[in-house]
């Protein structure tokens, strides 16, 4: 009786090992890290008013943040006439939020993020951010051009971000 209790979990054990690589490969490749040359992978979002907000084709730069530093540089530019400045120029904010408490979410944040003059696109979870390039402190740049990943750069400077947004074409030096 003891062997084939043996076997058993020699078996169950081998076929959850097969299971965990095999889960492992899908995981790996759903968040593949955003860089240039590869497209920019499909993700649900919605925004402040938790209406669908997905990133379409038209969408030409995405300024990507996931800390509060890096959201007061992208504040100070969109606080008057967010919407239009990003529309005007094929742009999408997107805030990663899953690091943030639920309450200070539900109660502080999101009332707060409903009266923006502009969109904000949310990440809500760990697995949707995680492929972001990020670097502390800093707004992610990425330009996009019919889906595909064209540059990722970083900045913390209002200016470079201002002319990252407006510009139609790559055209400040690191």
């Amino acid at each position: 009786m003891s062997r084939k209790l043996s076997i058993r979990k020699h078996i169950l054990s081998v076929f959850t090992g097969i299971l965990v690589l095999f889960a492992s490969g899908i995981y790996a490749q759903e968040v593949a890290e955003i860089k240039p040359g590869s497209d920019f992978p499909s993700v649900s979002l919605t925004d402040q008013h938790d209406e669908n907000a997905s990133i379409t084709q038209e969408i030409q730069k995405i300024l990507f943040v996931s800390d509060m530093d890096a959201s007061k540089i992208v504040h100070k530019i969109l606080e008057k006439d967010g919407d239009v400045l990003l529309n005007a120029n094929q742009a999408a904010f997107i805030s990663d939020i899953h690091r943030m408490p639920s309450l200070i979410t539900k109660f502080v944040a999101l009332p707060k993020m409903k009266g923006y003059s502009y969109r904000m696109r949310l990440i809500r979870d760990d697995k949707t951010g995680s492929f972001f390039p990020q670097n502390k402190g800093s707004v992610t740049l990425i330009r996009l051009e019919k889906g595909k990943v064209v540059t990722v750069d970083f900045t913390n400077e209002e200016e470079r971000l201002k002319t990252f947004l407006v510009s139609p074409k790559p055209n400040f030096k690191k």
